[in-house]
């Protein structure tokens, strides 16, 4: 166990080590102590072995044993700084080791600490080192040494002092900072403070970095406007910040987050795989609670800086269309009134749909069978979140006649998700409707109504559709039916139905007529043994049959070879008879191409012609 004092500067002008110094001695507890007069933080055997070598590595330095170019020895102090020491006073395990050292660059230091090991180490303590280089025009504004050390991955910089833009420059002038700088420059009090390593004390410049954390208030050191305008991404940062640590926001925060400049410079300052790198950690790891967070982006506003609606003349944009709750996009520009109205009242809605999703996943959570298909716990509430969007779409320049889901835009181009997370997104958003139209149809069934009928074809289509994402989009469909029927609108007039009841009894008998998995299923026949078996010519009418198949092996899971392949036979003669008929009907009679009308069969693949018309039928229990 190792001990921190804690260390409070009389006042703002005060640059040098404090002396308001409270005094703690070690304990044996594992438990954390944090109050306004004690602290204490808990080392762990690799974290001891790390500081131990940056101590000495100072040591070295300052008494000339290990030089570094073009730099005297001096006094140097160095700090391990924000989300280690914040973790660390609320008794939490935390790995990423950020230090701040004061008269060298984090290159420079980390440099250092290399050739300590070398020179006095027996062990390869210390990895390669990487360096990632300052970018002020994308917010990012100091060069950072990373290497793992002792076993630690340990990131390395200096102080931050403010910039110096000299006219007509974007790149700015950067000089070291001293610790009360660094600590105005941060992004909120709590990341403020510093555990000093000579010292082996908490240092809060700011003088309410140790209050905040413990009110757990999110508070930023400088006024918010400034420190949001210095890195627009912290807004997002707040937002992570405040529901994983369960943080009230600061009301002059919250108000910075709504403001419209700070708005502007998310979208345009910052770059998307930062946004989407942000977000990400808002729906997955420890302490997540993603519905709440995109709850707090819509309800500041933010969800169009965030998400990005495509905007005519961006990315090769030529026309968005469609409509957003009944009310018409197209022909819009992305900054009339109109517009920012629409996608404003979708945003609304996207609140109120994130609202109702922990009702739904709590019911379902109930009947969750082990073994079986998972919800996408990650993508689930971005589909809530997006499903006001789903019929709207956007037009690209090298691609006429084409339209694309505005969803997919948004995964793509505005938060650069993997292709992976695009793909599945949009296919959520194409067939909730799908999903809910067949809710619905169970719903209305008028033959029984105390065990409304599920379509195994029906249900088994639709699970090949969906593949894996089959029971997220139940649950999205779910959520869009509770919340229709609160507008009178789900369809169903009869009777009011219990639509998270109807979710639970259609999961339950979807896993019972075993179709979870379904998309799996391998063909009797491939495209080869259908020609061969239906003597058929090559071309599109052999895909309508491999579709059949796949229909009667939804129909009959324990059918054979041979009884599909007599199963085609009896479709393929049904339907030679109906062209004969035809031919019969159609005799003497001409075009004007000098050709006979051709068979319905030989119809284009893109409108298959569905022959079985059988359904088979299970009943669902609802007690």
């Amino acid at each position: 166990m190792e001990a921190a004092s804690c260390c409070l500067p009389h006042s703002a002008a005060e640059v040098s080590i404090p002396t308001t110094i409270v005094s703690l001695e070690a304990s044996s507890s594992a438990s954390p102590l944090l109050s306004t007069k004690q602290v204490q933080i808990a080392l762990d055997e690799s974290e001891q072995q790390l500081f131990a070598t940056l101590v000495a590595t100072v040591a070295t330095f300052e008494n000339g044993e290990i030089q570094v170019p073009n730099r005297p020895h001096s006094r140097l102090e160095v700090r391990v700084a924000g989300g280690w020491v914040r973790d660390k006073l609320l008794g939490l395990q935390t790995h990423d080791v950020d230090v701040a050292v004061d008269s060298l660059t984090g290159v420079e230091f980390a440099k250092l600490v290399q050739a300590y090991l070398k020179k006095y180490s027996q062990e390869d303590l210390a990895g390669k080192m990487g360096v990632i280089s300052a970018n002020p025009a994308q917010s990012k504004h100091l060069e950072t040494a990373t290497m793992k050390v002792c076993g630690v991955e340990v990131d390395f910089c200096n102080l931050r002092a403010q910039e110096i833009y000299q006219e007509h420059s974007r790149i700015p002038i950067v000089r070291f900072g001293i610790p009360l700088e660094d600590a105005q420059r941060r992004d909120f009090t709590v990341n403020a403070l510093f555990y000093n390593l000579r010292s082996k004390c908490v240092e809060d410049w700011t003088r309410s970095g140790l209050n905040d954390l413990i009110a757990g208030k999110l508070v930023t050191p400088l006024e918010p406007v400034q420190t949001f305008r210095d890195d627009p991404l912290r807004v997002l940062r707040a937002i992570r910040f405040a529901v994983r640590y369960n943080f009230a926001l600061d009301p002059a925060l919250e108000a910075a987050c709504m403001n419209q400049e700070i708005h502007t410079a998310l979208h345009i300052k910052v770059s998307r795989e930062r946004v989407g790198k942000e977000l990400g950690g808002m729906l997955t790891g420890k302490g997540a609670r993603p519905t709440i967070a995109l709850d707090t982006i819509a309800r500041l506003k933010l969800a169009g800086s965030v998400f990005c609606i495509p905007k005519v003349g961006e990315d090769n944009v030529s026309a968005v269309v469609g409509h957003v709750l009944g009310q018409a996009y197209g022909e819009q520009h992305h900054d009339s009134p109109q517009a920012r109205h629409v996608r404003e009242m979708g945003w609304e809605e996207s609140r109120i749909l994130l609202q109702l999703l922990p009702t739904v996943l709590e019911a379902h959570n109930k009947v969750a069978v082990q073994g079986a298909s998972l919800m996408d716990l990650r993508l689930l509430p971005l589909a809530i979140l997006l499903l006001p969007f789903r019929t709207l779409y956007y037009q690209d320049v090298k691609k006429t006649g084409k339209q694309f889901p505005v969803v997919q835009y948004v995964f793509r181009e505005g938060i650069k998700f993997k292709n992976k997370d695009v793909q599945a997104s949009t296919a959520l958003q194409e067939s909730v409707n799908q999903m809910a139209g067949f809710l619905t149809e169970i719903a209305v069934d008028e033959k029984q109504k105390d065990t409304p009928p599920v379509c195994r074809l029906d249900a088994g289509l639709l699970l090949r559709a969906t593949k894996e994402l089959w029971v997220t989009c139940l649950i999205l469909a779910t959520v869009l039916k509770v919340r229709q029927q609160q507008q009178g609108q789900d369809g169903v007039v009869e009777r009011k139905i219990d639509w998270i009841q109807l979710c639970q009894s259609v999961y339950r008998t979807i896993l019972d007529l075993g179709l979870d998995g379904c998309w799996k299923m391998k063909p009797l026949m491939d495209g080869k043994a259908v020609i061969q078996a239906l003597n058929l010519p090559r071309g599109p009418e052999v895909g309508t049959y491999l579709d059949e198949q796949v229909r009667w092996m939804l129909m009959h899971p324990h059918g054979s070879r041979e009884d599909c392949e007599s199963h085609l036979l009896s479709i393929k003669r049904s339907l030679e008879g109906q062209s004969e008929e035809q031919n019969a009907d159609n005799l003497g009679m001409s075009d004007g191409t000098g050709k006979t009308p051709s068979s319905p069969v030989n119809s284009s693949r893109k409108n298959p012609r569905h022959f079985s018309k059988k359904m088979h039928v299970e009943s669902m229990d609802l007690a």
